[in-house]
């Protein structure tokens, strides 16, 4: 489902971003990619979401090869993935309802099927009874199981988050990784990068990837 074959990123400078990167997720793993502020967990996020191209090496996402993938075929295949940030960028001024259709009514879903839709995610994140609410009205662990809500409500086969536990408390952290593996459960792949150590020894079995200067040091299976 994710795979990356000796792939680099240089964005110029003296030293890659990435560096011969290389590991396959299958469909319905979830994996926990780590390292220090600078290690490249978020240009490889990016290469992923074709917001970088990669300089070197064959990145292979269901199936397409993103080296090969033309510009405007680029909003399509992004609609097969799910995306959760640490800085939920929900819309200030639109229901959690509205916030949550987003990527439907972009995608083009017809009206009629997108508010059972919408329904059906905010239920699986706990937060049917907000859906008429505003996002500044809820806690920051409900805002992200909002955006969480938002990222797999056109039902992705890849779901990336990256530090999706880093401004809530430790409770919520825990159901927020909890809602992930429910996700995984149902064959999505789940991409975390994260800080938080905790969660990745607390949550096994799970592939553990860690990244130190641009490099994959670390890819072994946790056991449960």
């Amino acid at each position: 489902m994710i795979r990356f074959s000796q792939v680099s990123k240089s964005y110029g400078g003296p030293k890659d971003a990435l560096s011969a990167v290389t590991f396959h997720l299958e469909p319905g793993e979830i994996a926990f990619l780590t390292g220090h502020s600078g290690a490249g967990k978020s240009t490889l996020l990016k290469l992923i979401l074709v917001m970088e191209r990669a300089t070197r090496g064959q990145l292979v996402i269901g199936g397409i090869n993103l080296g090969k993938l033309p510009r405007r075929r680029i909003p399509h295949y992004r609609r097969g993935l799910g995306v959760v940030f640490q800085e939920n960028r929900l819309l200030a001024d639109r229901s959690v309802a509205d916030n949550v259709a987003l990527p439907l009514v972009v995608s083009g879903v017809p009206h009629r099927d997108v508010g059972r839709r919408v329904r059906a995610a905010l239920d699986k994140v706990g937060l049917l009874w907000a859906e008429r609410r505003l996002p500044e009205v809820l806690s920051g662990g409900e805002q992200q199981r909002v955006g969480i809500a938002r990222a797999v409500v056109n039902k992705p086969a890849i779901l990336l988050a990256d530090e999706p536990t880093g401004n809530v408390d430790d409770a919520m952290a825990s159901q927020i990784m909890d809602l992930f593996h429910q996700f995984s459960r149902h064959g999505v792949t789940v991409l975390i990068a994260t800080h938080d150590l905790r969660q990745v020894s607390r949550f096994r079995p799970c592939r553990h990837l860690v990244l130190e200067g641009g490099r994959l040091l670390g890819d072994r299976v946790l056991a449960a």
